[in-house]
C-alpha cells in the first residue's frame, strides 16, 4: 500500500517500508527514536516532580482539609453545636471532635507510638474550631518529617499492617468521612454547607 503524502510503500505483511527499493525496518527506526522520547519525557515530567513531591502534596491536601472543616465548623451556630439527627448519633460538636482525634489515632502508627488524641480545652465553639485547626497542624508536622522510604513503610497499627501512604490516606478518608456527615446537620438545620474545596 502506497501512501499518497510520503511516497512510502507500506509492506502490512513483513512490517516494512519500501522506498526507492530500500527497505527500513520500521521496529529499528522506532528503536532509534526511544532514548530521545525518554529523554523528552523526562524533561517535561521532572520539573513537576522537582517541584513538589508526595509530601508536599500530601501537606497541600491536609491544609486545604484543615481550612474547609474549620468552615464547616463555624457554620454552625454554636446554640446547635449539640444537635443530632439521631438519638443514637454523635452530635454535631462530637463529629468534629471525633474528625479531630481520629488524625491522631490513625498517624500515631508512623511513628509507633500507643493512641492517645488530645480533647479540646472545653465545649465552645471558638475551643472546638481550634482544636480542628491543632489537630490538623499535628498531622501536617508529621507527614513534613516523613522521608519517601517512610511512606513505602509497612507499619502495625491500631488499624492493622499498612504503609506509610496508606495510614495517611485513611486519616483523610476518615476526616472526609465525618465531615461529610457534619454537612448533613447544617442541611437538616437549614443551613447551606461551604462550598467543596479539593
Amino acid at each position: 500500500m502506497v501512501d499518497s503524502h510520503s511516497g512510502f510503500d507500506f509492506d502490512q505483511g513483513a512490517g516494512c517500508v519500501t522506498h526507492s527499493q530500500t527497505q527500513v525496518n520500521l521496529v529499528e527506526v522506532n528503536m532509534r527514536k526511544l532514548p530521545f522520547l525518554f529523554l523528552l519525557l523526562g524533561f517535561s515530567v521532572a520539573p513537576v516532580f522537582c517541584q513538589e513531591g508526595p509530601i508536599e502534596i500530601l501537606k497541600k491536601h491536609f491544609k486545604t482539609s484543615e481550612e474547609f472543616t474549620v468552615k464547616v465548623a463555624d457554620a454552625m451556630p454554636e446554640s446547635d453545636y449539640d444537635f443530632k439527627l439521631t438519638p443514637a448519633q454523635m452530635s454535631f460538636r462530637e463529629q468534629m471532635v471525633h474528625l479531630s482525634q481520629g488524625l491522631d489515632y490513625i498517624l500515631s502508627g508512623l511513628s509507633g507510638e500507643k493512641p492517645n488524641p488530645p480533647k479540646p480545652a472545653s465545649k465552645s465553639k471558638s475551643d472546638t474550631e481550634a482544636f480542628i485547626r491543632s489537630s490538623y497542624e499535628r498531622a501536617i508536622d508529621r507527614i513534613s518529617k516523613l522521608t519517601p522510604e517512610q511512606l513505602h513503610k509497612t507499619y502495625t497499627s491500631e488499624e492493622g499492617a499498612m504503609t506509610g501512604i496508606d495510614l495517611i490516606l485513611m486519616a483523610l478518608d476518615h476526616s472526609t468521612h465525618h465531615r461529610a456527615s457534619a454537612e448533613m446537620y447544617l442541611r437538616a438545620k437549614g443551613i447551606k454547607p461551604p462550598q467543596y474545596e479539593f
